[in-house]
């Protein structure tokens, strides 16, 4: 293919990608608003801390990008967010920061999954009714399956894990993670 058509072909691609077509009013809410949630989790589950409940607090901020992106691809930005797990029973609590991506599958039922970095305060190497987690910063990631009641709250079904990918992504010298399941409810402003 002549090196002038490519370099036409390519500026029609790149003008595809970034026209300025309009956005559904959810996605335009991203690019502007912030979200608090809250939330109650069973800790522990499929390994030996179970049978204890966390608290969970969240902040998200709004999407953010340096270019312009075609309305079709802007679920791909994510949102940031942080927050954090209290343990009810004293055993292992953490915080964590990342990625979140949303996926709006109608008006009001959303997909979400998330991926970042975590800090704890539980067991390195394991102790009876403890995971052994092998390091202190672990990675975080998971999803939520949310509805959306009203243009401000939202309710959500979330799995959280840390992990440290013993093996593949670290050298750490055990890796029994540590999973979460539970509700949160969402307020957007």
């Amino acid at each position: 293919m002549p090196k002038a058509l490519r370099v036409v072909l390519g500026a029609l691609v790149l003008s595809a990608a970034c026209e300025a077509a309009p956005v559904s009013a959810q996605e335009a809410r991203y690019w502007r608003e912030y979200e608090v949630r809250l939330g109650a989790m069973m800790h522990g589950l499929w390994g030996p801390e179970p049978d204890s409940l966390s608290i969970n607090g969240e902040f998200i901020l709004p999407k953010f990008s340096f270019a312009p992106i075609a309305p079709s691809w802007q679920w791909l930005i994510p949102r940031f967010h942080f927050g954090g797990m209290l343990n009810t029973a004293g055993k292992t609590n953490y915080m964590y920061a990342g990625a979140l991506w949303t996926y709006d599958l109608t008006d009001r039922l959303f997909v979400e999954g998330f991926l970042g970095g975590a800090v704890h305060d539980g067991s390195l190497l394991g102790a009876p009714g403890r995971n052994a987690l092998g390091c202190r910063v672990l990675y975080h990631l998971g999803g939520s399956i949310g509805y959306r009641f009203s243009p401000r709250w939202s309710a959500m079904v979330t799995l959280d894990h840390i992990s440290n990918g013993t093996g593949m992504f670290s050298d750490c010298p055990r890796n029994q993670g540590l999973n979460e399941l539970g509700i949160r409810v969402g307020y957007s402003f």
